[in-house]
């Protein structure tokens, strides 16, 4: 027996807003929406240069512990993004390098962590997306309890499972899946104005026409 609690798992996103989203960035995303959807801004990858987007597979664990953490993984598919409530916990490690190996050799998405996590060099070259709050040496124990996929407050956010979960070098946003085709699109419409203002700088049309 375990004292974690499970609930069903949600259906991963359609592979088209994945692929849609992937073409953006969190800041287009964050400009088109009306509620601000930014998790805390301390939640950052550890590899600058990862992107993760995918569904919320939510994770609530007791402080330290990651027990809920491991049996998460293995009810995940390809296309979940681990979403894990950890308060904000700061003196034990919540992941490592073993469970972020495993969770690549799954083919999930990666992690979101309102905690810490460790072996921090080593995920800071990993090719699965790991974003938290920052590193340190202390690792989890492995008792509970936990709840896997119910709602829960990460980075001051409420995610609910199966939630769009978009992260990149400027931190995590959460959105409802009925408002993601929507901010999609007029994220889509934000970037083409953006990508014409850029091209009007360099051809020396610098000031606005706006302003």
């Amino acid at each position: 027996m375990t004292n974690v609690e499970f609930k069903p798992v949600p259906d991963v996103l359609p592979e088209e807003w994945v692929q849609r989203a992937k073409k953006l960035s969190t800041t287009l995303l964050s400009d088109v929406v009306d509620t601000p959807p930014e998790m805390d801004y301390r939640i950052k990858p550890c590899n600058i240069d990862s992107v993760i987007v995918g569904s919320a597979v939510t994770v609530d664990v007791n402080d330290g512990d990651n027990l809920a953490v491991h049996h998460a993984m293995y009810q995940a598919q390809p296309g979940h993004v681990l979403v894990v409530s950890a308060g904000g916990y700061e003196k034990r490690a919540v992941i490592g390098e073993l469970m972020a190996s495993a969770a690549e050799a799954l083919n999930l998405s990666g992690f979101i962590i309102d905690g810490l996590i460790r072996d921090y060099h080593t995920l800071a070259q990993s090719s699965i997306p790991v974003f938290s709050r920052g590193a340190i040496p202390g690792g989890p124990t492995k008792n509970g309890p936990g709840m896997i996929n119910a709602s829960v407050f990460c980075g001051g956010k409420e995610v609910v499972p199966g939630d769009f979960i978009m992260g990149d070098a400027d931190g995590v946003i959460v959105l409802p899946r009925h408002k993601v085709e929507d901010a999609l699109t007029r994220a889509e419409e934000k970037g083409a104005y953006e990508q014409k203002r850029l091209k009007d700088i360099s051809e020396g049309q610098i000031k606005p026409s706006w302003l």
